[in-house]
């Protein structure tokens, strides 16, 4: 007799328990603030810990601004968007949004997408064909490895490069057999916290006549003089940049910033864009509040920067552009280990392990924000040096 449904989920949810891969998380009773307050998934409940584990990088979820424009979207447009895109989804508020999005970042148009994760899936699965090939960089994000394998399956042929290695995007590039060829990188991966070489990427694929895609999520407002992510830091400008307003922006949802024939296609083809019901005005609210606060506030993103600068200096370690810290631990107990002798001192610091990160190589991963003061990064440091990290 076969299985139940609830035999196998059960089965395999016991396997992934005994693997040392179950996840229980906190759960927040406060905004994403710099001292937050939680109920730990023992039960234990946690007032006013430094918060060094969100992606609120401007601080921007709170922003009175920000929480201004949300109300007065539910109040003049109400709670629900009531359809996609192509139906009835589509308001002057998410018009406004794509506007600015191309305006900050020098694109002729870009395309508003419910979730970052939608973006990079649908831009890739709309851009698929059996004439393309796709390098992908083997630490790209969850969503562009699914969109990649989306791709496969409509025949586009996909080559998995070493991280960050130029040398091997090259060689997959002169010995592609297909017409055209698109290569993908996260723009600051989100666990090592390093950038993607794009002026090398870019002069590669120039070379080579293929087509260039940074998903710029955790360095749009966060890299750059104005916090426009890698194509300002750099000084150059890719095929597609994509934009996540769920991080430095405070709000939710994904961007597309590209061509107008690009758009265009993606409005027609992208399958997430035509099937899903579109953000609320709530949402759209807050994006476009969060963009008008970057552009004309250059304070937002200097203070981060501040604090990231003042964070390696503390420690004595590399400078680096971006929010994101690892602090490197091996041992995946250690790391858990770690990361509860931190909250027991009133610091939120998640131990990252495989298979987020190779085995053996888990990390506490910090993220920095604008919102931090001196003293509580002065603190989580001193806490890091008394583990010995």
């Amino acid at each position: 007799m076969n299985e139940s449904l609830e035999q196998v989920a059960s089965a395999r949810r016991e396997k992934w328990r005994e693997d040392g891969l179950w996840r229980s998380p906190s759960v927040f009773v406060s905004g994403q603030v710099p001292e937050s307050s939680l109920r730990t998934a023992a039960g234990k409940t946690v007032q006013d810990a430094v918060l060094f584990s969100s992606s609120n990088y401007l601080g921007l979820a709170e922003h009175p601004e920000i929480k201004s424009a949300v109300k007065e979207s539910v109040d003049n447009y109400g709670a629900g968007s009531g359809g996609s895109r192509l139906t009835t989804g589509t308001s002057e508020l998410h018009v406004a949004v794509e506007a600015a999005a191309a305006r900050l970042t020098g694109y002729p148009d870009s395309v508003f997408f419910a979730t970052g994760y939608q973006a990079n899936l649908s831009t890739l699965q709309a851009l698929a064909s059996p004439e393309l090939t796709i390098t992908s960089d083997a630490r790209n994000h969850a969503s562009i490895i699914d969109g990649c394998r989306l791709a496969k399956a409509s025949g586009a042929c996909l080559v998995v490069t070493a991280h960050r290695d130029t040398r091997a995007v090259e060689d997959a590039l002169a010995t592609r057999t297909t017409k055209y060829a698109l290569v993908v990188t996260d723009g600051l991966f989100s666990m090592d916290g390093v950038l993607a070489p794009l002026p090398e990427l870019s002069r590669v694929a120039r070379e080579y006549g293929a087509w260039l895609m940074v998903d710029d999520a955790h360095s749009f407002g966060t890299v750059g003089d104005r916090g426009l992510g890698l194509p300002e830091y750099f000084g150059v400008q890719p095929d597609i940049q994509i934009i996540t307003a769920s991080k430095a922006l405070g709000a939710e949802g994904g961007l597309v910033a590209t061509s107008k024939p690009v758009a265009q296609l993606l409005r027609q083809q992208a399958r997430s864009f035509v099937f899903s019901t579109s953000p609320t005005p709530a949402t759209s609210a807050a994006v476009l509040a969060a963009f008008k606060l970057i552009e004309s506030d250059p304070s937002l993103v200097s203070q981060l920067q501040d604090n990231i600068a003042y964070w390696h200096n503390t420690r004595g370690t590399t400078p680096q552009q971006g929010p994101i810290i690892p602090v490197h631990v091996g041992d995946e107990a250690a790391a858990m280990d770690a990361s509860a002798a931190l909250l027991d001192q009133g610091f939120v610091v998640p131990a990252i392990r495989w298979p987020t990160v190779a085995r053996g190589a888990a990390i506490l991963r910090v993220t920095l924000m604008a919102t931090h003061t001196r003293a509580q990064i002065d603190a989580l440091c001193a806490e890091l040096d008394q583990l010995g990290l």
